[in-house]
């Protein structure tokens, strides 16, 4: 694999400082256009703390327990160097988590850019511990809607939204090429496929530095990936969301999935408002077309954790 390749753009990611000025009508259409954008300072300093301890917690039973289950290693598990570096289903996991998912500043944003009847898909955690992590290759999150990915996507409204736990510096943040996610398929391969043949190409990207609290959003078609990392630790808890509507005409699961996620959101709307530290916040109002209420009717649920793979419409 060659040398690393170091070639600037002007650009930078689009920033907002949230509890500033709100989501303004400029940040919308930044992030529309560009394909990412940071709330700045999201958390407030107790909840960090309280979400830091708690992804604490997860980590270190993964490496007490060395489970594959729901939890991604850099080797085996039993092998001496491996390194566990992403675990599924937090918000199942985690209270503090469930009720990070119900913070209404984050909601209220993803209903503006999701829309209404927005849907939490995804919810995991990915980190690098001190025993270092490998590159994250550049590539795109949206596999899933191969026919028309960018006709569907390419406005951003399935999105991804990392809160990040650590600093995340130059060397050890998220690197993205703005505008990507409006890329047809065949310039988005070929561009990955070029970039990934060195040992980190940063050729027209620019990075997302971040700063403990903050949250970057995504469109899940943006270009993006992360160089190889010793000795730093970086923690991003990852919620994904995306519109009811196209999730019940297109997948990528099954409709009876719509109502399920929809109870989950639910559950942590209801956990943080239950919650001490949270009293005297406005919560998040959840309100999606009557059409698309598929909770209604459903039993009381027992679980936050629904595998993917048992629900693919695929």
């Amino acid at each position: 694999m060659s040398a690393t390749v170091d070639v600037r753009t002007e650009q930078t990611v689009p920033e907002c400082h949230i509890h500033e000025t709100g989501l303004l009508p400029e940040h919308l259409t930044a992030f529309r256009r560009q394909g990412a954008l940071i709330l700045r300072g999201l958390l407030d300093p107790d909840e960090l703390r309280s979400v830091q301890a708690a992804a604490d917690e997860l980590i270190d039973d993964a490496w007490r327990t060395r489970t594959m289950t729901d939890t991604i290693w850099t080797l085996e598990p039993h092998e001496p160097d491996a390194a566990p570096v992403r675990i599924e289903y937090v918000v199942d996991k985690s209270p503090v988590v469930a009720r990070l998912a119900g913070h209404p500043r984050l909601l209220r944003a993803m209903e503006d850019l999701v829309g209404p009847n927005l849907i939490p898909t995804w919810d995991s955690m990915v980190f690098k511990t001190e025993a270092g992590a490998p590159r994250l290759p550049w590539h795109r999150d949206g596999g899933l809607y191969p026919e028309n990915a960018v006709g569907i996507t390419g406005a951003g409204r399935v999105i991804d939204v990392g809160i990040y736990l650590d600093p995340a510096p130059e060397d050890n943040c998220v690197w993205c090429i703005p505008q990507s996610n409006y890329w047809d398929t065949d310039r988005a391969n070929e561009t990955t496929t070029r970039m990934n043949a060195t040992e980190w190409d940063t050729t027209g990207a620019v990075p997302a530095v971040m700063n403990p609290g903050d949250v970057m959003l995504h469109n899940i078609l943006m270009l993006h990936a992360a160089p190889a990392v010793t000795g730093k630790r970086r923690r991003v808890i990852y919620f994904e969301y995306r519109p009811a509507e196209v999730e019940l005409d297109l997948g990528p699961h099954v409709p009876e999935y719509i109502g399920l996620k929809q109870q989950v959101l639910l559950s942590c709307l209801a956990q943080r408002r239950a919650a001490p530290e949270h009293a005297g916040e406005q919560p998040f109002e959840y309100r999606p077309a009557a059409s698309l209420r598929r909770w209604e009717g459903l039993p009381e649920p027992t679980t936050m954790r629904y595998p993917h793979e048992e629900y693919w419409r695929w």
